[in-house]
């Protein structure tokens, strides 16, 4: 071959991130692109990794994250990185980075700013601009939340809106994406998208459709009534004619681990119909949300302010307590839900342990504690639910249709991302994958694997360049051992980096070299 070489990656297995065999090659990079795949000579003039015994693969795509704006806080996006992403898709569950007015504007500017973050932009195309400035170790590219769509025209109101706001949500939801986003996130479970009625959502996915983005929802229900809000998304997809992803596809709570035949059913027949509809996943039987989420839709109304309002009005509690008694929540039920992180340090010695257990220690109803949590909190508590089947998620990681994504921001070992006991999703998904359901389980082959983790987010988003290893794409790269690949992150000891990525490239550039960062910021803002 007749090409100048920067970079020759020697003797690696190649995992090409389409599905198809693996086999032992080299790869030639010059600049940010692949450009040979074949057997190279050594030049004097070119750089050397000996990937000998390792798999060299695409670099791994979260296709759902929520780094937004936690990528301007770490540049060098380290928990990412060490686990093998080299592009993240943020703005997942209808929350984004943009746009951002009113309400919703000062809310974000008082959440962050205990970050050291100062939010100044309000619109995608300011915070693109924002995002690329800033720099970043990996790739990103961004949804727009149909949340924050909805808090910009309509507040936090639990109501229709008339045909004036209507457009008004429309013309946010084209400034988007004519700004580069990739689609419309919603989150139907968190106010206000919860508020959203479905003829509202098919209306502005038929704008989505028509940009070719696509439409990635949490749905409005996940366990008691998970076959009605599957349903409502694979209509949402055929009536508007969007690419529909269903985020974090699941059964949750234990009475409802059955319904899996049901959702693979509902999956399967709307795809044989033609209806484009995909999902991800995370790889534990575990979710990561806010604790008000286990609340009645009504608290949330008007915002955060009217939230706490009604936390502390004795009759809006009784009202709670009495709601929430009739879904009949056991002890056993407290007994799934970890606290995750508070903000008040006199209250971090919770972090790590159940609410079962500390309204036991202090010798308060569970419900009561909770709520005088909230109230003292401002609302803002992060918990874990351990309410999974891990029958189920092998079976749904099998899946056609299912692809891998985090659904979690980045994290850091050092500096203002360090915090609480996060969900170890932020640091080790994608090393979880080949360790537990490659290597151990073999419930998904390598090949398998890595097509779940690059060729099929880079299909799904409309990626013509990435996600796979080939001539004239980019030059993003993870190369790893197979047999010592892990997670170290654990639910007790979260803050852990993956181990066993032995190299990362991001656009040609080598960022993780012999398993160290070496604080290289050769990432780009991706537009559709």
């Amino acid at each position: 071959m007749s090409h100048t070489l920067d970079l020759i990656i020697k003797n690696g297995v190649l995992v090409d991130g389409t599905g198809s065999d693996q086999r032992v090659t080299d790869i030639g990079i010059l600049g940010d692109k692949i450009v040979y795949i074949g057997d190279i000579t050594s030049r004097p003039d070119s750089d050397v990794i000996d990937a000998a015994g390792c798999i060299v693969a695409p670099g791994f795509i979260d296709i759902h994250s929520h780094s937004d704006f936690f990528c301007l806080v770490s540049p060098e996006s380290e928990s990412k990185i060490y686990d093998g992403v080299t592009t993240e898709i943020c703005g997942n569950c209808g929350i984004s980075a943009f746009p951002l007015k009113g309400q919703l504007l000062e809310n974000k500017k008082k959440g962050f700013s205990k970050f050291g973050l100062d939010i100044n932009w309000q619109t995608a195309e300011d915070f693109f601009t924002r995002a690329k400035d800033a720099k970043s170790a990996i790739n990103r590219g961004f949804l727009v939340g149909h949340g924050n769509i909805r808090a910009c025209v309509l507040g936090y109101e639990d109501r229709e809106p008339d045909s004036n706001e209507l457009v008004a949500m429309e013309h946010e939801l084209r400034d988007a994406m004519e700004s580069g986003a990739f689609g419309m996130s919603s989150g139907l479970v968190y106010p206000p998208g919860c508020y959203a009625k479905t003829d509202e959502l098919i209306a502005l996915c038929k704008i989505v459709s028509e940009y070719n983005g696509i439409y990635a929802t949490h749905m409005r229900d996940e366990g008691d009534k998970l076959e009605a809000a599957l349903s409502e998304t694979i209509n949402i997809s055929k009536e508007s004619g969007v690419n529909a992803q269903v985020s974090h596809i699941k059964t949750w709570g234990e009475k409802n681990w059955w319904k899996i035949d049901k959702i693979e059913r509902l999956l399967g027949d709307a795809r044989a119909e033609g209806i484009k509809i995909t999902c991800d996943r995370y790889p534990y039987t575990a979710a990561a949300t806010d604790l008000d989420i286990i609340l009645p839709d009504w608290v949330y109304e008007g915002g955060n302010a009217e939230e706490k309002k009604r936390l502390e009005d004795p009759l809006c509690r009784e009202r709670i307590i009495k709601e929430m008694k009739q879904e009949g929540l056991s002890q056993e039920f407290w007994g799934t839900i970890m606290i995750s992180s508070v903000f008040n340090k006199e209250k971090r010695g919770y972090e790590g342990k159940t609410i079962a257990e500390i309204s036991k220690t202090l010798n308060v109803p569970p419900l009561e504690f909770v709520l005088d949590l909230l109230y003292e909190e401002d609302c803002k508590v992060s918990v874990i639910f351990f309410n999974m089947s891990e029958e189920n998620l092998a079976r749904i990681l099998k899946w056609d249709s299912v692809m891998i994504g985090s659904d979690s921001s980045l994290r850091s070992l050092e500096g203002v991302l360090n915090y609480g006991k996060p969900h170890p999703r932020g640091y080790g998904t994608f090393s979880r994958v080949i360790r537990k359901y490659v290597n151990e389980t073999s419930i998904l082959s390598i090949e398998e694997a890595i097509y779940k983790m690059t060729g099929f987010p880079a299909q799904t988003l409309g990626l013509k360049d990435r996600g796979i290893l080939k001539e004239g794409f980019f030059a993003d790269i993870t190369i790893f051992d197979q047999e010592t690949i892990a997670e170290q992150a654990t639910f007790t000891s979260p803050h852990n980096y993956s181990t066993g990525i032995k190299h990362v490239l991001v656009n040609g550039k080598l960022t993780i070299n012999d398993g160290k960062h070496e604080s290289v910021t050769n990432g780009a803002i991706l537009k559709k």
